[in-house]
């Protein structure tokens, strides 16, 4: 059997991902210091050779790779000592046959038929070196565009930067990218008997900790929360401020009041709106019963559980996908 695909989870989160657009649902220009974690919102190509230019993987000598073709422990290849190719520097002409040039790890190395010799290969002399082995044309050369060449893609829109996708960026010089705009998320607390924790707490009552716990899932998973209150049971009262909440933001969640008196107070509220409305009333899982996930004006609606941690886990099942999605996460 397929486990994944017999997944009430996995099912009822593809019915709902499917009820509403993927992002992103905008995007902003920030700088390379501030966009670790953001979503890549257009593809980046190269704007130079990397490494842009051939360099030494060695430190040694520069040498033509032909000097060295009948070089042996019997009849060493004698090259002559040109100088040094400093760090930083280039050289443009072309090395005579029969000399050598010094070179430290990560020199340019100019066009030809080149090797590097390494140190422990060479035996030096009064000016020069004897080399007792053959090198071919590239030897501990790293080519000019080896591992990017220019103008091709480096990054694909819709990957999270992180460090490695940072290096590449300013190894290219690139200092600045467009990456997708944080969704904003209305977050709402429901229910007569929830009150915030800086009120005492009085029987039958319960301190808000949902709002928290959600303020902190949102911004840990890509998004900008905002907190739109503690709503009692009015339909009414309740629907205008959901209104208000997803005019301000591309996505709601609502903890608690699922049923209320007998009422699908939530589902109810989300129809209210027009469709789609409820795309998801219960996963068949465990406390699956609250989960009811629905869209409003194109606009994706989690409701989860008021028991704090059902409320949590609830989220990072749903809502933490939906992020992704407004996001335009791959």
């Amino acid at each position: 059997m397929n486990e994944r695909k017999d997944d009430p989870v996995e099912a009822a989160l593809k019915r709902f991902l499917a009820a509403f657009p993927s992002g992103p649902v905008g995007a902003e220009t920030v700088g390379l210091l501030e966009c670790r974690g953001r979503v890549l919102a257009t593809d980046i190509n190269a704007v130079i050779n990397s490494p842009p230019f051939s360099r030494a993987l060695v430190e040694g000598f520069l040498v033509n790779a032909a000097d060295t073709e009948k070089a042996s422990d019997s009849t060493p290849a004698a090259l002559t000592i040109r100088g040094a190719i400093e760090p930083g520097k280039t050289f443009e002409r072309h090395l005579p046959s029969g000399a050598c040039m010094e070179v430290s790890t990560g020199g340019f190395i100019p066009e030809g038929a080149y090797a590097v010799a390494r140190y422990m290969d060479t035996a030096r002399s009064e000016g020069g070196i004897t080399i007792k082995r053959r090198y071919d044309k590239g030897d501990n050369i790293e080519a000019m565009g080896c591992e990017i060449k220019k103008g091709e893609a480096i990054l694909r829109s819709g990957i999270r930067l992180s460090s490695k996708e940072i290096m590449i960026l300013a190894g290219q010089g690139i200092l600045s990218v467009g990456v997708a705009r944080r969704p904003r998320v209305a977050i709402f607390c429901s229910g007569n008997e929830v009150v915030p924790p800086s009120e005492p707490l009085k029987p039958g009552y319960v301190w808000d900790t949902n709002s928290y716990t959600l303020f902190a899932q949102i911004e840990e998973y890509g998004g900008i929360p905002l907190f739109c209150g503690i709503m009692k049971d009015d339909f009414s009262v309740f629907k205008e401020a959901l209104r208000d909440g997803l005019a301000k933001a591309d996505m709601a969640v609502i903890s608690g009041g699922t049923a209320i008196g007998g009422r699908e107070f939530i589902a109810e509220l989300i129809h209210s709106f027009g469709g789609p409305g409820v795309v998801v009333n219960g996963v068949p899982m465990r406390s699956g019963k609250p989960l009811i996930m629905g869209v409003i004006a194109n606009k994706p609606v989690v409701c989860v559980a008021g028991y704090p941690p059902e409320s949590m886990r609830g989220f990072e099942l749903f809502g933490k996908p939906a992020i992704e999605r407004l996001l335009g996460l791959r």
